[in-house]
């Protein structure tokens, strides 16, 4: 589904630049729980078998609603594990229905056939593989590499379009290459690769910040890869877009993202001032944002 979205644009006839301003995010990345099944070593937002199970349906529906209104593009369902939702099919269709694209972040281990049928209405699933077997387990401090590439097949022979999502830290960046030979033989159209920060149970791992020199290095391999098999293969480096990103909490939190877990603000709480006013907090740079998908139109 393409959604079009408004921005104004200024041209300074003086400083001979552009401005861009944008009144809404182009998308929206919504914790609907932090409940997991798993307990990944650096997960962004300390989930687990205790985590907060989200908001009741119609409060999360109700949400979804206020999205639509605002015309945001995109919501990514993301947690914890969204499959742990009894209502995620339902969430999903509302989203659609709101005229809102929708991605489920998944690890797949839940998956059943009921919930099959359900990322078959999302316009993507993304799922995560951070190395070959061992270190793909010792992230998620759980033995599940075997049944992560089996559902990730699955998946693709229900016809779900899946982007690999890997997370890319001091203890695994050798490992690239291998990642991305593994994306091209799953046959997967979309790679997104996401540089280590300093969140969640991460914090407890400053060892694995990547020096800036060496994510430099990173992202000259993912454009020169990009190049030459033509694919969406793309990186998100925290650093180079803080207060660009906007996280949903459980609870209805509306969070600028920085870099360290100190950086980010809580800027509001969709149930207790107007989401438009939340958005137009001058500390969301929602242009900025929009540049990370036009880097790969522009190569």
């Amino acid at each position: 589904m393409k959604k079009t979205t408004t921005a104004i644009i200024t041209y300074d006839t003086e400083e001979d630049t552009y401005d861009i301003k944008l009144k809404n995010p182009l998308s929206v990345c919504w914790q609907i729980t932090t409940k997991c099944n798993l307990n990944c070593k650096y997960c962004l937002s300390s989930s687990g078998v205790c985590g907060e199970y989200g908001l009741e349906t119609k409060d999360a529906i109700y949400i979804i609603k206020q999205l639509g209104k605002l015309g945001i593009n995109r919501l990514d369902f993301t947690g914890g594990e969204p499959l742990i939702r009894k209502d995620i099919e339902q969430l999903i269709k509302c989203s659609k229905d709101n005229n809102i694209n929708t991605i489920v972040t998944t690890n797949t281990t839940l998956l059943n056939e009921q919930n099959i049928q359900a990322l078959k209405l999302a316009d993507l699933v993304q799922i995560s593989i951070d190395g070959p077997e061992e270190i793909h387990n010792e992230q998620r401090q759980n033995d599940v590499f075997k049944q992560t590439i089996s559902n990730i097949k699955r998946l693709k022979e229900e016809g779900c379009k899946i982007r690999l999502n890997s997370f890319i830290y001091n203890s695994n960046k050798q490992y690239i290459d291998y990642l991305l030979n593994l994306s091209k033989e799953l046959n997967l159209f979309s790679h997104l690769f996401i540089i280590f920060t300093p969140q969640g149970r991460g914090r407890n791992y400053p060892e694995e910040i990547i020096p800036s020199e060496e994510v430099e290095k990173i992202k000259e391999k993912i454009i020169n890869c990009r190049k030459e098999e033509k694919r969406n293969i793309r990186l998100y480096d925290y650093n180079e877009y803080i207060h660009s990103c906007v996280l949903l909490t459980p609870l209805g939190d509306v969070i600028s993202q920085g870099f360290y877990e100190e950086d980010s603000i809580c800027v509001g709480n969709i149930f207790k001032q107007p989401l438009e006013e939340i958005f137009a907090n001058e500390i969301f740079d929602h242009p900025t944002h929009v540049l990370h998908y036009l880097q790969r139109r522009a190569i």
